[in-house]
């Protein structure tokens, strides 16, 4: 069982995600720049491990859309993130609070 502070980091460290892709108006965001304007914010950086459970979870919760970019001549791939309208309703307080995303 997790522990009530990690929990509470957990829900805050969602709840910040939600808020950063919010403020970029519903616009694909690259997940680096994403782990990046959550270091600006918080002063701390977070794994790729750990910022893909909470995009899971909040995908899973209809907050977060995520697509995968190829570029196949290049070999290159990258993950994109948006917030949803759901989401921007959770932040500005049209629906109710959700326990696992703090705000």
């Amino acid at each position: 069982m997790k522990s009530l502070t990690r929990q509470v980091r957990e829900e805050a460290q969602r709840g910040l995600i939600v808020q950063i892709l919010v403020d970029w108006r519903l616009e694909w965001m690259p997940f680096g720049e994403l782990r990046l304007q959550f270091l600006r914010r918080t002063g701390y950086p977070v794994s790729d491990e750990e910022l893909q459970f909470h995009l899971n979870y909040l995908s899973r919760a209809g907050y977060v859309e995520t697509k995968q970019l190829r570029a196949a001549r290049a070999g290159l791939e990258m993950t994109a993130v948006r917030a949803t309208p759901k989401a921007v309703d959770l932040v500005d307080g049209r629906i109710a609070e959700d326990p696992g995303v703090a705000r």
